[in-house]
């Protein structure tokens, strides 16, 4: 079955790619047609899909057979398979006189340079030798194209794994046999990394199996470098996304603990039959490796071993230190999993942990107009792009995918948030902006930056950043009468800032909640955005158009930023109900009833903030899988279920987030402790029951935190009288 958001085909009956973690649409049993998830009638005939049957498919016509290879040496039997990289064949070695698998790499794309990385590769798997979990390879060479005649393909010949790979097999697997696989691939990994090889591309299709069950590794960074020889766009990630460790997603080293992530990985699948991260395509599950926690596989199966469950999600750690230290490690934990022993019962448990966290579903054409503009930056045009809707239809959650995407493309990103308050100083998304690029690079600030500014821009960027003091072509800034003429040198002086940030790797700058600008942040908008075209710069900015008049400052702005080239306005609306299905089965890994996500369509009508919080709700009270859509009390609106959620909360609680939601989106510990009359042990129980509700969520800075959207802020707020404020 081929999957509709990478290509990939997949075996019969998967339910998720095995190659990018994307759920697999029904296919119609009348025309044959693919639909997406979630559908309910074909697209194609209109005929009424059975949604209970696994997805099937028609099966892959066998290509002609060659007869040999190697003048002759193996001769072809059948044909095993093919994948995007290559296509294998049983052969007969008539000079050992043993069956063995070619594996012919397919070039198309490929030039020179990568046919010898190919090469290398297969070399570097060759140095191996003998071992009981790797596929042992015997040789390596070039050869005529089977049908044409002509052009010359790699191959590569290495021992015939009868059983087939763990791709095929059904997931979830008994403990017995996924701690059996997990022994095996622990040996393989620990032989390979003690020579100085990591295998790049672990996944289920890259584990073989011998007559009696024994697992092997093989593929061993062959993938990768197939897939590097193939590259149109510089930067880009390369490997399996359902199993690609955040590190290697971000172009970051990669060491034995990123084999050890993939480990983890495939271990979560064939326990819980579904990788930890699934989604819509490739970038959406690579941002859930990179920025959320997978849900703890008890919560999917009653079968896992507690202490199985502690090394899958040691090896998913997003820090490679915090991962076991070698696969001999991981090794030693499994031969101590208790096969017999059962997960730990989740009656008392908080229900929100069972659900994903960072779901992102559909927004395919609007991402689409994002790397198109991302893209335009990379090569030196950059530009400004507004995303537009209603409260919590996704404004930032799509900024944070566009995110994921440069940081995977290579680019910076810089973040700054506007505040509701008017005690907020002036500039102030440009100055978080500004300090984030700082604070990343403390140590080397003043080098990095200085040299490639002028110095009347470092002089005046020094009043709003003092460390540019330390610059070293630093000279006092001059007293200027005129306020004009200083709000301009300012506004010039930031975009060189922005300019020489660039000249290190094109730039992303997200800007959040606009519609709360101050006048000063607007007009520097309006000043960078003339500039844009000629830098390295994208700007990407969310507001709601819903709190826009005619009167706002930002509507000033928008008519001024319409008259510049590269300026670009994105509106964002619900999702739509396929959209919402899978969004449900991603984020609660359950199908409700038709009549179940129609009432939550309909009441929902795809807004992804109003959506998430009707599943946590309904999570908590039991009623996603409920039999009857009559007894869901799904809420009339986003006020509504955020009462409702807060409403589970103690009055304790509730008091402390009314008093944060007045500190404001971000607060900190510091800050509560100084405002309340609450002890050190009180302040954390209260703080720890409003993260365990989902309600905040900890920074990455210690002692700081964040309500997880700005409605529940707002919600708050709304409560207080102006007195009690």
């Amino acid at each position: 079955m081929k999957c509709q958001a990478c290509g990939h085909e997949n075996r019969e009956g998967a339910r998720f790619c095995d190659q990018c973690a994307a759920e697999l649409g029904p296919v119609c049993s009348s025309c044959q047609t693919q639909n997406d998830p979630g559908a309910r009638f074909c697209r194609q005939c209109r005929e009424s899909l059975d949604t209970t049957q696994s997805p099937s498919t028609t099966p892959t016509p066998v290509p002609a057979l060659p007869s040999s290879f190697a003048n002759g040496r193996y001769t072809v039997k059948s044909f095993l398979g093919e994948g995007g990289k290559k296509r294998v064949y049983l052969a007969n070695d008539s000079k050992l006189d043993r069956d063995v698998a070619v594996a012919v790499i397919k070039t198309e794309g490929l030039d020179e340079a990568g046919l010898k990385r190919i090469q290398r590769e297969a070399q570097a798997m060759g140095r191996l030798g003998d071992h009981p979990n790797i596929v042992t390879i015997h040789d390596v060479g070039d050869d005529v194209s089977p049908g044409s005649g002509q052009t010359a393909q790699p191959y590569i010949v290495s021992q015939y794994m009868a059983g087939g790979d763990v791709e095929h097999m059904e997931f979830p697997l008994p403990i017995e046999r996924t701690l059996e696989l997990g022994k095996d691939i622990s040996r393989g990994l620990a032989h390979a990394h003690a020579n100085g090889v990591i295998h790049r591309d672990l996944k289920p299709g890259n584990v073989w199996l011998a007559e009696d069950g024994t697992a092997s590794l093989g593929d061993f960074g062959l993938a990768v470098a197939v897939e590097r020889s193939r590259l149109t766009m510089a930067g880009m990630l390369v490997g399996t996304v359902a199993y690609m460790p955040p590190e290697q997603a971000l172009g970051g080293e990669v060491t034995p603990q990123s084999d050890l992530y993939s480990l983890g990985c495939l271990l979560y699948e064939l326990v819980t039959g579904r990788p930890p991260f699934v989604g819509d395509n490739p970038t959406a599950v690579i941002s859930q490796h990179i920025n959320t926690s997978p849900v703890a596989p008890s919560w999917q199966t009653e079968d896992c071993p507690p202490d199985l469950e502690e090394l899958i999600m040691r090896l998913l750690a997003k820090d490679p230190g915090e991962r076991p230290e070698s696969a001999n490690a991981a090794l030693e934990a499994l031969e101590r999993v208790d096969a017999t022993a059962k997960s730990a019962s989740h009656s008392d448990s908080n229900v929100l942990d069972r659900l994903a966290l960072g779901v992102f579903v559909g927004r395919e054409k609007e991402m689409e107009r994002l790397r198109q503009a991302l893209d335009s930056a990379f090569s030196g045009r950059g530009g400004l792009v507004m995303l537009v809707g209603e409260p919590g239809i996704g404004k930032t959650r799509t900024t944070q995918e566009l995110e994921t995407y440069a940081r995977m493309r290579g680019a910076q990103v810089l973040w700054g948030r506007t505040h509701e308050s008017a005690g907020a100083p002036a500039y102030w998304p440009w100055l978080q902006a500004g300090n984030q690029y700082a604070g990343m690079h403390a140590d080397e600030l003043a080098d990095l930056i200085g040299p490639h500014m002028p110095p009347g821009a470092v002089s005046e960027l020094s009043r709003i950043f003092p460390w540019f003091r330390e610059a070293a072509n630093f000279v006092e800034p001059e007293e200027i009468d005129d306020p004009e003429v200083a709000q301009f040198k300012l506004f010039d002086a930031y975009t060189s800032y922005l300019r020489a940030i660039s000249n290190q790797a094109p730039l992303v700058v997200a800007l959040d909640d606009l519609h709360w600008a101050d006048k000063p942040t607007l007009l520097l908008l309006q000043h960078i955005a003339r500039e844009l075209s000629r830098m390295r710069v994208l700007i990407v900015a969310n507001y709601r158009d819903t709190d826009i008049t005619r009167q706002s400052a930002l509507s000033g702005t928008l008519a001024a930023l319409n008259r510049e080239s590269g300026f670009e306005r994105i509106v964002l609306r619900g999702l739509t109900r396929d959209e919402v299905a899978s969004y449900v089965s991603a984020k609660a890994n359950v199908v409700p009833r038709p009549d179940v996500l129609d009432r939550i369509y309909e009441e929902t009508e795809g807004n992804a903030f109003f959506l998430s919080e009707v599943v946590n709700l309904m999570a908590q009270e039991g009623s996603l899988t409920s039999d009857s859509v009559s007894d869901i009390a799904i809420p009339d609106g986003v006020r509504e279920a955020l009462g409702r959620r807060l409403n589970r909360l103690s009055e304790e609680t509730n008091d402390l987030l009314q008093v944060a939601a007045i500190i404001g989106r971000d607060f900190t510990y510091d800050t509560l402790q100084l405002m309340g009359e609450r002890d050190e042990d009180e302040l954390l129980r209260l703080i720890e029951e409003a993260l365990e509700a989902r309600v905040i969520e900890e920074t990455e800075q210690a002692g700081r935190y964040r309500f997880m959207h700005a409605q529940m802020q707002e919600t708050l707020l709304d409560e207080l009288s102006t007195t009690r404020r």
